[in-house]
């Protein structure tokens, strides 16, 4: 984030997937102290939640909001704007209600105490699913399955003509670039054998012409040959296989139907993914003989019924339908998607001569197209932003004919469920593809990607879905052919009240030869090489055992359990020791205040504390820094020492009056200890030494937390010609170290080996050979990521198994503490 001045902090409209929306909803309302009906406004996608913040505090904002659970994205400040959001939000409303009013319909508001009522397009569905209560005859046959309807999206051919020169404006550029580069580099090579008819050859004349045609090719290298090569060779793509007809011949002969009755493209190629996206990326050839590959992602297939996934591949289809609206979308969705793949690749240290970043024998020339690329990227941004003013009525309309021929088959009544289901598709892909690179981390992955978004889709919470619902407000990006419906493009679909052409349901999952083994095998084709296949459920889903941990921690915390383990020694004044029980509740009561913004304070500290010693330690080894960036105010060593001094010092005075509460808490778990009954007191004795087991494990929670916090600033700041290799390199060498030591103290101790505590840590964050920072930059911060993420993993499987042990022991003493009854700490609703 080096080089900007302000940034600001943005909801993703995603939770952590091991955590509960309700918790989430409340850390929130705790952290920023707000109602919690404000609280879930933060889980809108695209709400800023802090604004004009330093990257240091934006780094501390989002590693505090992503530890309660609520994923966020740090942007330029003022990239977002709420009250722009909350607008469009209001305006899609309004408009809906009018039509429901007309319509004679009544609807009902449902304030969440910001801004809003839900959609009333939203509140039909469920009326709708309710009158559905028989639904058609399933079939997995490919009978005739459409009816003969004429087709209701009639092809505005004056509309097309209009939007193709707007659309070839920068292909136009792009292309001028490359003849003049050509003209050019002709014209300065014409002058040698010009020179040798005129008999007037000489060195200089020789030089200038080889020199001018080679600075002409180099720009032409440079310039144009990017936009026409780099989208088809550059940028990685998702696991693809191509479907073999014999093997589901029923799914080809399925869209042979499709294309007849509907008169939509032809599908010559049927390309399977593991993800939920459904689309064709034709090349112009392809959409002039209108026979076009089509990209059909398997999850969509799994998580949709028949309906639904027929209706994306007619929208993906009906894009390009007719020649002339076919090269319009050819023109104006491609020329966006060579811009973006050009802008990554140069990003990345691609060039025309190793698009794969292996350069060979090219190299030095190699590296210069990438230096001078890098000078290129705000020119490619304009003219990006460019082609999107021009082209915007143009894509506007082609987004509007593919809603109407998804709408074609399944009816305009249904739309609005159809996009309500695909907006829940889209979020549960968005949830498993971040699940699969954090498991890819560490050398696990899906064994069924396909049937993980479809379960990830089903468990959605009430909350999770009352945000997707408040996200359908936002108006769609037109040139993303993967956004799903927003209200704007429900209601244009629900005015033209077309009928629905398919007659009956069909289940496209049993049409293929051998559905799930299918999924698997594309899912693992999807891994990396050394990854481990796990189950699912393994990487989905949290244990039972620790969320009943989390829920007894947070009545005896009051929510605001230990941020590591509970210090088991007692206050060392003589006159805190000598509270009995009900006193220690008193005074922990009192604390509450206190201790949640010495919490608050603590991961700060040490957040500041991590950043000054990189700073310190950057300098110390000769590094170009923006000291700013590392809370320093000059590149000097002595001071940069001394500040780090200071931030440590500081953290270590907040850790202290931590522990000193914590202390507090003990003692009100001995006295309960005390009280009880001698069976229930052994009982707890004996809960207590597995606590105990723990404590060697104090100090190698203390370092991974620490490396991981530098890792994470390492990640976010690594500068692209890795200046600070050696201390990278050095870090993740401790990184490793310490995870080394961790295992190693967890398989010397036969307590935690009984808990299962060796073996959960080597699925979560197996054992791996150190390695060796690579030389390229995407590749170095994948390895630095890497190295974060098993920290962070380790940390979080040692502390879930203490909390389990930690949680069966004060549920024994709450239970005698009511038993006795006592005034508790705090009651819960009261927070």
């Amino acid at each position: 984030m080096a080089g900007q001045d302000f940034y600001q902090v943005v909801s993703t409209g995603r939770m952590l997937h091991a955590k509960k929306p309700e918790s989430v909803t409340s850390a929130v309302a705790e952290l920023f102290s707000i109602p919690e009906a404000q609280a879930r406004r933060l889980l809108l996608k695209g709400w800023v939640i802090k604004d004009r913040l330093s990257s240091a505090q934006a780094v501390e904002y989002r590693t505090g909001l992503h530890k309660i659970g609520l994923r966020v994205e740090v942007c330029p400040a003022g990239k977002f704007d709420n009250q722009r959001l909350i607008a469009k939000i209001k305006v899609a409303q309004r408009r809906k209600a009018k039509a429901i009013q007309k319509e004679g319909s009544k609807n009902t508001a449902a304030v969440d105490g910001a801004t809003e009522s839900l959609s009333p397009a939203m509140k039909n569905i469920d009326s709708r699913r309710s009158k559905a209560s028989v639904r058609p005859k399933t079939t997995t046959k490919t009978e005739p399955l459409f009816s003969d309807i004429k087709t209701p999206v009639t092809s505005m051919g004056w509309r097309a003509l209009l939007g193709l020169l707007p659309a070839l404006v920068i292909p136009a550029v792009f292309i001028c670039a490359a003849a003049l580069c050509l003209y050019g580099a002709g014209l300065a090579f014409w002058q040698i054998p010009a020179a040798v008819w005129q008999g007037e050859l000489s060195g200089g004349i020789v030089f200038a012409g080889l020199g001018g045609a080679t600075f002409c090719i180099f720009l032409l290298l440079l310039l144009a040959f990017p936009y026409f090569y780099f989208p088809r060779d550059t940028r990685a793509r998702s696991a693809e296989i191509s479907l073999e007809h014999p093997e589901s011949k029923d799914v080809f002969a399925l869209f042979k139907q499709l294309s007849s009755a509907t008169g939509l493209p032809k599908i010559h190629t049927i390309i399977i993914r593991p993800d939920a996206r459904v689309f064709s990326m034709p090349r112009f050839s392809e959409v002039m003989r209108q026979e076009l590959p089509l990209h059909l992602g398997l999850a969509s297939v799994a998580s949709l019924d028949g309906r639904g996934t027929l209706a994306l591949v007619a929208r993906g289809l009906g894009i390009y339908q007719g020649k002339l609206n076919g090269l319009l979308a050819w023109l104006v969705l491609d020329g966006v998607r060579r811009l973006e793949q050009m802008q990554w690749a140069l990003e990345n240290e691609r060039s025309v001569l190793s698009s794969t970043g292996e350069p060979g024998l090219l190299k030095p020339l190699h590296q210069i197209l990438v230096t001078c690329g890098h000078f290129l990227l705000p020119l490619i941004e304009r003219l990006e932003n460019l082609h999107r003013a021009v082209t915007r009525g143009s894509a506007q309309y082609l987004e509007s004919r593919a809603d109407l021929w998804a709408a074609d088959l399944i009816g305009s009544a249904a739309f609005a469920e159809f996009a309500e289901n695909w907006h829940r598709l889209v979020h549960a892909d968005l949830v498993v593809a971040e699940t699969s690179r954090e498991a890819a981390a560490v050398g696990q992955c899906f064994e069924n990607i396909p049937a993980a978004v479809a379960w990830t889709g089903e468990n959605l919470d009430e909350e999770t879905r009352k945000a997707i619902e408040l996200a359908m407000g936002q108006a769609s990006d037109p040139w993303d052919i993967f956004e799903a419906a927003d209200l704007q493009r429900i209601e244009a679909v629900q005015q033209r009240s077309l009928s629905a052409r398919m007659q009956r349901e069909i289940c496209l999952r049993t049409l293929f030869a051998d559905f799930p083994r299918l999924a698997r095998d594309i899912s693992v084709i999807s891994c990396a090489p050394d990854c481990q296949v796990v189950e699912n459920r393994r990487l989905l889903c949290a244990s039972r055992e620790a969320e009943e941990a989390q829920q007894v921690l947070a009545v005896y915390f009051n929510r605001l359990p230990p941020l590591t383990l509970l210090p088991l020694r007692r206050p060392a004044s003589p006159e805190m020791q000598a509270m009995g029980l009900q006193a220690s509740i008193d005074w922990l009561r009192g604390k509450l205040i206190e201790l949640r913004e010495l919490r608050e304070q603590r991961e700060s500290r040490r957040t500041q504390m991590v950043t000054v010693q990189l700073g310190a330690a950057l300098i110390r080894a000769k590094v170009r820094i923006q000291p700013q960036d590392y809370l320093l105010t000059s590149v000097n060593l002595a001071t940069a020492q001394e500040v780090a001094a200071v931030k440590r010092s500081e953290f270590e005075e907040v850790e202290q009056q931590l522990q000193h509460i914590y202390a507090v808490f003990y003692q009100r778990l001995c006295l309960a200890v005390v009280a009880m009954p001698a069976r229930e007191r052994q009982q707890a004795r004996t809960l207590l030494s597995h606590l105990a087991a723990y404590d060697v494990l104090a100090s190698h929670l203390e370092r991974l937390a620490g490396y991981s916090v530098s890792l994470t600033l390492f990640a976010h700041r690594l500068s692209q010609d890795l200046a600070e290799r050696e201390l990278v390199q050095k870090y993740l060498a401790l990184s490793a170290r310490e995870l080394d030591a961790t295992f190693a103290t967890v398989e010397s101790s036969e307590l935690l080996k009984a808990q299962g505590l060796d073996s959960a840590l080597c699925i979560k964050a197996k054992r791996e050979p150190l390695q060796q920072l690579p030389q390229r930059h995407q590749e170095a911060l994948a390895v630095v990521g890497t190295a974060d993420a098993r920290c962070k993993y380790a940390s979080a499987v040692i502390m879930e198994h203490y909390q389990i042990q930690l949680s069966a022991l004060l549920q024994c003493c709450l239970r005698r503490e009511e038993q006795l009854e006592l005034s508790p700490l705090r009651l819960l609703q009261a927070v």
